[in-house]
């Protein structure tokens, strides 16, 4: 594949929070027929056979054993980060959770600090109080807070936890990168989250999709697969702290689908929170770009 500039890769990756925004949408319609778990295991199953299928004919090679360790330690993250993310779902508006899942390329950049020992800057710490405290206007601002969640406390701690976990899988996938091509490395993922996902499925109680659902489970995974593959392409060719900026756009999908299929109206603290989050995050890629080099 072609390198990608800084802007095409951005753009790349803008669309894929597209595409997984739609899957979310698909997992929250699903959340009150079938378990959290047996959600997951769809869509990241249906994304493995999909995957393995074009690994297979473009003959790509596999990880050396010697690699899986991170592979299977990322793979624990990005199904912590999956499983936290549909149960919080199941429990509030599609929306809000997406706005809270925004805190994650703030928490990429620190991290990126702390593991990848880039730099640590006026910037970076001015983008980090800005995005806490956009992160606290959405979550006790709105009319459903963690106070009187009536109920759904654990879909707040499911909330909080994602973008935590989401953001320690992106700072072990940007030293992946360079290891494999984006469908090997999506491929692997969803394989070894489906087989983590079995032992839960035995103790648990199955629940067979019928009707409509089935084809809303098939699309989980296409849907997965395009997105995160979209997503693993760009970030080929920026900073894990640039790249991280992409997600805000997800914010405006997630507001647009839940209007459409859920009737969800956002309240008017999430968009001033989730403003003060894109704030820092653009802090945080603009100095990146400047230090980018032009191609």
């Amino acid at each position: 594949m072609r390198n990608l500039g800084a802007v095409q890769a951005l753009l790349l990756a803008s669309a894929g929070a597209a595409v997984l925004a739609l899957m979310d949408a698909l997992v929250k319609s699903l959340s009150g027929t079938l378990p959290t778990i047996e959600i997951l295991f769809f869509r990241q199953v249906g994304a493995a056979i999909l995957l393995g299928a074009l690994v297979f004919a473009t003959k790509s090679s596999l990880p050396h054993w010697s690699r899986m360790k991170t592979h299977f330690i990322r793979s624990i993250m990005i199904g912590l980060t999956a499983f936290s993310f549909f149960y919080a779902l199941g429990e509030l508006p599609l929306g809000l959770v997406t706005a809270i899942a925004l805190t994650a390329p703030v928490m990429v950049a620190v991290m990126g600090v702390v593991v990848l020992k880039e730099e640590l800057s006026k910037t970076l710490i001015a983008a980090s109080v800005l995005g806490f405290s956009g992160a606290m206007i959405v979550t006790f601002g709105g009319q459903e807070t963690p106070l009187n969640a009536n109920g759904s406390f654990w879909g707040w701690v499911a909330a909080i936890v994602s973008p935590f976990t989401y953001a320690i899988s992106i700072v072990i996938l940007k030293n992946q990168t360079s290891q494999s091509s984006a469908q090997v490395i999506t491929f692997v993922q969803a394989g070894l989250i489906a087989l983590f996902c079995l032992p839960f499925l035995f103790v648990s109680d199955f629940v067979v999709p019928q009707g409509d659902e089935v084809w809303r489970v098939a699309a989980l995974g296409i849907l997965g697969a395009v997105g995160f593959m979209m997503f693993v392409t760009a970030l080929k060719h920026v900073p894990a702290s640039m790249f991280a900026m992409v997600d805000n756009t997800a914010l405006v999908w997630a507001a647009l689908y839940g209007f459409i299929f859920f009737s969800e109206v956002p309240h008017v603290s999430l968009w001033i929170g989730a403003i003060m989050i894109v704030l820092a995050c653009l802090m945080v890629a603009r100095k990146q770009v400047r230090k980018s080099p032009k191609r």
